[in-house]
């Protein structure tokens, strides 16, 4: 995994599977297309972006994690820009895609291994929001999944993350 960028981070604390992160500003390119609620386009369409389907042809190295932003509506799917490029991101062509910027701030994080499926993401959630509360920190915002390995890779090798912003009460 070393080969890809990732985005900075300051580990703040880590209790077993948990952790406490301060995130910098980083930039994304978002695939949220209402006619898609699970996001199940949003993988080959932002391939597309980085492998030259945007205004400048440009050709965008891969980063991780990719991202998807659990919504009240669906997901929305999102690939972590290059820093190389934050001084002229190049501009989608395709119209279901965005360019954000991520703000810094605290993050609270639970990994995990093995294959993600909405149960499994469902009780991981539910065991961070536990962890989150009795930390005395408060949500705020929607959960982010974090997938870091190809599906090829074994699922006892896979790096997983659900992390949400959060703050103290």
């Amino acid at each position: 995994m070393g080969a890809y960028e990732t985005p900075d981070y300051k580990l703040i604390s880590k209790e077993n599977e948990f952790e406490i992160r301060e995130y910098s500003d980083f930039y994304i390119v978002e695939y949220d297309n209402k006619m898609d609620q699970y996001s199940d386009n949003g993988f080959g369409t932002l391939f597309s972006y980085i492998s030259q389907d945007n205004q400048d042809q440009a050709k965008i190295k891969m980063t991780i994690p990719v991202f998807e932003e659990v919504t009240s509506k669906g997901q929305k799917m999102a690939f972590v820009v290059p820093s190389a490029h934050w001084d002229k991101i190049p501009k989608p062509n395709n119209p279901l895609l965005s360019i954000k910027k991520f703000e810094k701030g605290s993050f609270a994080v639970i990994r995990y291994s093995g294959t993600s499926g909405k149960a499994k993401e469902q009780k991981m959630m539910d065991n961070l929001m536990a962890w989150v509360d009795a930390q005395g920190y408060r949500k705020e915002s929607n959960f982010m999944l974090a997938f870091y390995n190809p599906p090829f890779i074994p699922p006892m090798f896979r790096r997983n993350e659900i992390m949400v912003r959060v703050s103290r009460e």
